[in-house]
């Protein structure tokens, strides 16, 4: 069974660009039959462990499990991690992806 235990060795990683948990290809259905048992109670220390890196972490790019997404409980600790990664976002630069400066209205 997937469960996210295995990431634990991204734990506070700050050279990591890219997580896809989605565990579907590219231009496949999010909609997977049964979801897969990865744990957001598991996985969700570790990405905040990762974004908690604020200027030091690397991390662009994160792509959650359909199943994650569903939830509408704002008191969830999925929705507080969201509101972590937002925030953690926000923060960051903005560059030109065709001079790599930074643009106005970043971190």
């Amino acid at each position: 069974n997937i469960t996210g235990v295995g990431l634990d060795p991204l734990r506070g990683s700050t050279i990591i660009q890219h997580i896809d948990l989605s565990l579907v290809g590219d231009h496949e259905s999010a909609k997977l039959d049964p979801e897969p048992p990865i744990s957001c109670a598991e996985v969700l220390p570790i990405l905040d462990s990762i974004i908690e890196r604020g200027e030091d972490c690397s991390l662009e790019h994160l792509q959650l499990p359909n199943e994650w997404r569903k939830e509408r409980n704002t008191e969830s600790d999925f929705h507080a991690f969201l509101t972590r990664y937002n925030d953690y976002l926000s923060r960051q630069a903005v560059v030109c992806l065709k001079c790599s400066c930074n643009l106005p209205g970043g971190g």
